[in-house]
């Protein structure tokens, strides 16, 4: 099955709880000066795959 073909699933009670802070920028004061605030990008499919493979084979090198 792939990921990016079907919708999140609906996040736990509580997770809206979070959006006004956050859409609000509530999460920067959280965050250290050194962190940029901005150019972040979308990840491409391709880097999903990539985080994906990664996660797989680290989960595998510890069985």
């Amino acid at each position: 099955m792939d990921p990016l073909s079907h919708p999140a699933p609906r996040p736990a009670a509580g997770a809206d709880d979070l959006t006004v802070p956050l859409t609000v920028g509530g999460f920067w004061r959280l965050a250290p000066d050194w962190v940029p605030r901005d150019g972040y990008a979308w990840p491409t499919p391709a880097l999903l795959r990539d985080v994906e493979a990664g996660l797989r084979r680290r989960l595998s090198d510890g069985e």
